[in-house]
C-alpha cells in the first residue's frame, strides 16, 4: 500500500473519530478546536499528497507536483503547522488533565 494513501486514511479516521461523537467527552471545547484545525491542515497536507501519485493531476495549477507552489504549500503550510497545532492541542488537553 503507498504510504501516501495510509497517511490519508489514517488522518481521515482520526478526525472522524474526534467529531462523530465517538470523541472522549471531557476534552474542552478549545482543546477540541485546537486539534480539530490541525487535523484539517494535516487532511489538506495529506490530499495534496495523495494528488502527488496521480499523473493527470499534473495540469492543475497546485495539485500537480510539478507547480512550484505544490511543495511549499504542502510542507509550509499544511504538514508542519498541521501537525505543530495538533500537537499543542493534544499537549494541552494532557496536561490539563495531570493537574
Amino acid at each position: 500500500m503507498n504510504l501516501d494513501v495510509l497517511k490519508l486514511i489514517i488522518v481521515l479516521i482520526a478526525l472522524i473519530w474526534l467529531n462523530l461523537g465517538i470523541r472522549p467527552p471531557r476534552i474542552t471545547p478549545p482543546n477540541y478546536w485546537i486539534m480539530n484545525i490541525g487535523l484539517l491542515l494535516l487532511l489538506f497536507a495529506s490530499v495534496l499528497d495523495f494528488a502527488d501519485g496521480i499523473k493527470s493531476m499534473d495540469n492543475f495549477p497546485i495539485l500537480g507536483h510539478k507547480a512550484p507552489f505544490h511543495d511549499t504549500l504542502e510542507d509550509q503550510f499544511f504538514d508542519m503547522p498541521g501537525l505543530a497545532i495538533f500537537i499543542l492541542g493534544a499537549f494541552r488537553e494532557i496536561l490539563r488533565k495531570i493537574r
